[in-house]
């Protein structure tokens, strides 16, 4: 008997003692009967993780688990302990130093990593301490990123970053990138306009106008509203809905709840119709990205709901001086847009020093 001819069972038990997922993905990777038979414990474990900020000096980084409330830790490859990391829904993160010179692809939950050109002189501003608008993804034929302004692009073996070009009258402030179906999506949180770039060109595809959303005059008048952008494989989601705040800084207003979601006709001209369900996923929204994730009724997720991750400061003396940041995540349900708290529990424990970066979430692949 080889060790394709185990039992199933027997291999389903051991997947079951599997903790780790890095582990998961290697026991899932030896053959198709072992993969096979350790699906229903992968199904199980789709769910993302959120990537915690660490004090610079820390060679691992946390990670919160929605599924068990429980913050554990993952190393980092190298000396990549002082990089500002940056989530995706493929398991690599992406890594920038402190100065913001430098960039990396950093797999935590495998140990693998590759190095990037240097960034451009142009990345940001090099007096900040914390790079918050980042976004970044990556396509079959390049990284893509940007510090909020303008975008950049390397593809293999590149010496040096090249500006998006095709894209810069369109979209002024980039709020998130997703890469899907050999087309790299650009999206303006202020406009809400999305910019369509060829994925091997980077030439302008399309430009998508957003829907008349017809705001109320309250929501305009706070500005306290968010337009998401989520990329499938089948259709593109425009969600915009009230802000979801932590109860310590003004909360969510029972009385003033607000979303809409739009669904865009990409093969018919760009135009957009309503929704009013986004059927069996679930949607994962930090300051860098929104995305989809099946529901499948076992990773315990809930259909046609929103997990929004976001962080807040917390002043810990008098004097204004003992400031610290803080994590929260939010379940909103698209249906009757009741909200639960997920912060409560452990992640309510996690805190970072003054200069903190926001939190994003990272879905592991178990392939």
């Amino acid at each position: 008997m080889s060790w394709s001819d185990l039992p199933s069972e027997l291999i389903a038990a051991i997947a079951e003692r599997i903790t780790e997922h890095a582990d998961l993905a290697r026991f899932r990777s030896v053959c198709p009967s072992w993969r096979s038979a350790s699906a229903e414990h992968a199904a199980r474990r789709r769910v993302p993780l959120l990537l915690l900020p660490s004090r610079a000096s820390c060679s691992r980084r946390r990670v919160w688990s929605l599924a068990e409330d429980s913050v554990g830790e993952i190393p980092l490859p190298g000396k990549r302990g002082r990089s500002f990391l940056f989530g995706s829904t493929h398991g690599w993160t992406l890594g920038i130093s402190g100065d913001l010179s430098s960039a990396t692809l950093l797999n935590p939950f495998t140990g693998a990593s590759a190095d990037l050109p240097a960034l451009p002189s142009s990345f940001g501003r090099r007096d900040e301490r914390i790079p918050r608008d980042v976004v970044w993804d990556w396509s079959p034929h390049a990284v893509v990123v940007s510090p909020g302004e303008g975008a950049f692009f390397c593809r293999p073996g590149d010496g040096s970053w090249s500006p998006v070009v095709s894209c810069s009258q369109v979209v002024a402030r980039v709020t998130s990138i997703t890469y899907c179906d050999g087309a790299i999506y650009l999206f303006d949180g202020d406009t809400r306009k999305t910019a369509a770039v060829d994925a091997a060109t980077f030439g302008l595809v399309t430009v998508i106008e957003p829907p008349p959303l017809e705001l109320p005059s309250w929501l305009l008048q706070w500005d306290h509203f968010e337009a998401n952008l989520v990329v499938s494989s089948d259709e593109l989601l425009l969600l915009v809905r009230t802000q979801l705040l932590h109860p310590v800084c003004s909360g969510w207003d029972a009385n003033r709840k607000f979303f809409k979601a739009f669904r865009a006709d990409r093969a018919g001209g760009g135009g957009w119709s309503k929704v009013t369900d986004i059927g069996d996923r679930a949607v994962f929204v930090d300051h860098f990205r929104a995305f989809c994730v099946e529901v499948n009724g076992r990773n315990g997720l809930r259909r046609n709901c929103m997990y929004v991750a976001s962080s807040y400061e917390e002043v810990n003396d008098d004097y204004g001086l003992d400031v610290y940041g803080r994590y929260t995540a939010t379940m909103l349900d698209l249906a009757d847009l009741d909200t639960l708290e997920l912060s409560y529990g452990n992640l309510l424990k996690a805190w970072c020093g003054q200069f903190w970066q926001w939190p994003s979430w990272s879905m592991p692949n178990l392939h």
